[in-house]
């Protein structure tokens, strides 16, 4: 087919359809989308909780446990071993289908019906309010992470050892304070680096040792705010930095972000890649407008596959681990096979639409919590023909009689799941980071909208009672509950109260560094900074003038550059 030019039905701008796309909808049996590609992802992210805890009532036990889902959400919950256990029957909750309703009405009863699993966890060995995760060991507070062990306050990791607080790392070793960096040894506070060892707050370092404050160097050792410098007058400068108090640290991270701003970035972040587009992207092929993917091949608006391989993908988020043919789907991979419309369905699973939370299934259409089950709808089981004829009759009906979101999208066969079904509120959302509307903004917009009462603690430290320096923190700091520097007061979904944990403060005191004065979440919020978001902009390369697609917005301070003079004067 030709493109085809379509107007968005959620933000009414136009979007293209090109003919590589109709042929993917056509490979997978699906009408093409009536949203575009960008209100597509947030529509997904509205139902991702990246990184949020909470408590809620176990509909079993009755007992408060830690949950994705707050106290507030309609779902209901089970503890994740009992949910996998065969002392209850998620096919007892089964419907027949009512020719005379909605879909989507009859799939929201029946989700608000059934028991999920509190969290979404896969194989972790001694962790603690660890979520969105698998096969992790020894964690703390570890979420949307696969592999990682002996670590604490990561949020998007991949195979990475005794590392605290980063965000987007893959196989990193004692590492604290990074923001996207791969395969790097001792490195802190440091951003976009790769295979480094021993750097602090560098920037686009590739192949580094023993450099500090430095931006854009290749295979380099003993530089400081980019000077070479011999390696005992390296040492002797790095110690004279005392970087071990907090005010001195300060200090010196600020002259280094002035610095860093002088280079220019290249327009887009990727290593090892043929034809590809969007940002955050390596070791892929054929990867159009993705963001943070790795080990992809022929996928398109794909977002946070972690782990690879991901192939023949569309709008698809948050996995891989060898899936092929997902379209539309949210947390579903480690083997999942043509899977639309889907949210944490996995493992082994093969088409699924409509599924929620389903495992080691396949032909189902409109279940919630079913395991080890072929050809269900609604949660009841059908004989295989009389399964493939209801399901036929029900796609009909969902165009005679699609469901009219309360904003006024209208819902037929092809959409993904409304928002205003999403089992969290939008400010808890992965799709807040980068969008943050207000409670009256989200409801407006269509998107699940409530509050949700915040924990209280008994402050026993104020931030800025913490010794400046490590050397002076005694083990018993361990113990306070200490008041975030921010006091609730800023933007970035502050608890207001944190603590120290053991191994945190030892790290610490084995690396010299001084001890955070915010909560997790604000020092989630203070590193996304650096990070750009799943959203390109039309520019100009800013030596040569050349057209260039980027995720750096124009009123972003960098410098941005084409590759080619990227390449000339920073490689």
């Amino acid at each position: 087919m030709d493109a085809e030019t379509k107007n968005c039905q959620n933000c009414k701008q136009d979007f293209r359809i090109d003919p590589e796309d109709f042929d993917f909808y056509k490979k997978i049996d699906v009408p093409p989308p009536t949203f575009c590609p960008e209100c597509r992802f947030y529509r997904r992210m509205s139902w991702r909780n990246e990184w949020h805890v909470f408590k809620k009532r176990d509909t079993h036990t009755g007992k408060e446990v830690f949950s994705l889902f707050p106290e507030e959400s309609p779902v209901k919950i089970y503890e994740k071993e009992y949910w996998l256990s065969d002392a209850w029957d998620p096919m007892s909750y089964g419907r027949d289908y009512d020719f005379s309703r909605s879909f989507f009405d009859q799939y929201r009863d029946l989700y608000h019906a059934v028991p999920i699993p509190a969290h979404s966890i896969l194989n972790l060995v001694n962790c603690e309010y660890c979520a969105n995760a698998t096969d992790l060991k020894n964690c703390y507070l570890v979420r949307a992470a696969t592999k990682t062990e002996d670590s604490a306050y990561l949020i998007w990791d991949h195979a990475s050892k005794f590392c605290f607080d980063s965000h987007m790392t893959t196989r990193c070793e004692l590492g604290y304070g990074n923001q996207n960096a791969a395969n790097c040894y001792k490195t802190f506070f440091s951003v976009d680096c790769d295979d480094c060892q021993e750097v602090t707050l560098c920037m686009d370092c590739v192949g580094c040792n023993n450099c500090f404050g430095s931006f854009g160097l290749r295979n380099k050792s003993y530089y400081i705010f980019n000077e070479p410098y011999s390696k005992k007058e390296y040492l002797r400068k790095l110690a004279e930095l005392n970087l071990g108090s907090r005010r001195s640290f300060s200090e010196l991270q600020e002259k280094v972000y002035a610095h860093w701003k002088k280079y220019p970035h290249k327009f887009m972040h990727g290593r090892q890649n043929t034809n590809v587009s969007g940002d955050y992207i390596y070791n892929s092929k054929n990867a159009k407008q993705c963001y943070r993917v790795r080990d992809a091949e022929d996928v398109k608006f794909c977002q946070n596959i972690l782990q690879g391989t991901a192939k023949d993908c569309y709008d698809y988020n948050n996995w891989g681990q060898n899936s092929e043919l997902m379209y539309e789907a949210l947390i579903c991979g480690n083997g999942g096979n043509r899977i639309r419309f889907s949210y944490n369905t996995w493992p082994s699973v093969r088409d699924l639409e409509y599924c929620v939370f389903c495992q080691n299934s396949s032909d189902l259409f409109g279940c919630v919590s079913v395991r080890n089950k072929q050809y269900c709808i609604l949660n009841r089981q059908y004989p295989k023909e009389e399964y493939f004829a209801l399901r036929k009759k029900i796609i009909e009906q969902m165009s005679s009689m699609p469901f009219v979101s309360k904003s006024g999208q209208v819902y037929s066969y092809g959409e993904f799941f409304p928002p205003e079904f999403a089992p969290i509120p939008y400010q808890t959302s992965f799709a807040y980071e980068f969008a943050p509307l207000s409670d009256e903004e989200a409801a407006q917009r269509g998107f699940s909208a409530y509050l949700v009462n915040k924990q209280t603690y008994r402050i026993t430290l104020k931030a800025a009672q913490i010794p400046d320096d490590i050397k002076e923190a005694e083990n018993g700091i361990i113990n306070e509950v200490i008041e975030c520097a921010h006091e609730g007061k800023c933007q970035h979904e502050c608890v207001n109260a944190f603590r120290i944990i053991d191994r945190e403060l030892e790290f610490c005191k084995r690396m010299n560094l001084p001890l955070p004065r915010l909560c997790p979440n604000c020092r989630h919020y203070a590193r996304l900074v650096f990070r750009t978001p799943p959203q390109m902009w039309g520019r100009e390369c800013m030596k040569c003038d050349k057209a260039i697609q980027t995720s750096y917005s124009p009123d972003r301070p960098e410098i941005v550059y084409c590759e080619q003079c990227y390449n000339a004067e920073v490689v």
